[in-house]
């Protein structure tokens, strides 16, 4: 699966194939982030590959400033749609996660749910790249993606090697890689969830 394949992520949001990963509700584990004050009040939240937007559409009604980003215009007008039914205000772009269309250092959090396990790993630095470059000194992104034991024939996984090949040490800070299930309406999917904060740049200077 390519990231960028924009026909298929169209086709998939016209004919409702995408309700096969939505799972109806927002992410427990970016529901017990905010639960737990993780991240600052007014924050501006940045959801990568928002797809329907029930994530960033939660963090808008958390009172955060949202903003969803997708390649696929019929994804981003069923978000569109359930912002208006929430009562509450999003920003939607539409482009691609290897060129975002955000302001350098403009992001305090970023939301990634099943979106780095599609990216190919020749694509994977200029994602690293793009993070680094959106985000605020010490803003942190939250990464949910396939283990390597589960489907490894459709995703590219999540694995302590694809984390220290790709974000360095020297532009993120890396938490634990841990087991968490990505749910949707056909079940759950073995995955890993990591945080990442970008590196404050007066800390690496000597």
């Amino acid at each position: 699966m390519n990231v960028s394949q924009n026909s298929y992520w169209e086709s998939a949001y016209e004919n409702g194939e995408f309700k096969h990963w939505e799972s109806g509700y927002p992410s427990p584990e970016l529901v017990a982030l905010v639960a737990a004050d993780v991240i600052r009040k007014n924050a501006r939240v940045l959801d990568v590959g928002c797809g329907g937007g029930i994530d960033v559409v939660f963090m808008s009604q958390c009172g955060f400033k949202g903003i969803g980003v997708d390649i696929s215009a019929a994804a981003l007008r069923i978000a569109e749609k359930r912002a208006e039914e929430a009562h509450v205000k999003v920003e939607w772009r539409r482009g691609n996660v290897l060129k975002l269309p955000i302001d350098d250092e403009s992001i305090d959090f970023v939301t990634d749910r099943g979106l780095f396990h599609l990216i190919e790993d020749f694509d994977r630095p200029r994602y690293a790249s793009e993070l680094f470059r959106v985000l605020k000194n010490r803003g942190r992104a939250l990464i949910r993606g396939a283990s390597a034991e589960s489907a490894p024939d459709r995703f590219n996984p999540i694995t302590e090697e694809a984390l220290k090949r790709f974000f360095s040490v020297f532009k993120f800070k890396r938490g634990p890689v841990l087991p968490i299930p990505l749910f949707s309406v056909e079940g759950a999917l073995d995955a890993r969830i990591v945080m990442l904060q970008k590196t404050d740049p007066e800390k690496l200077r000597i």
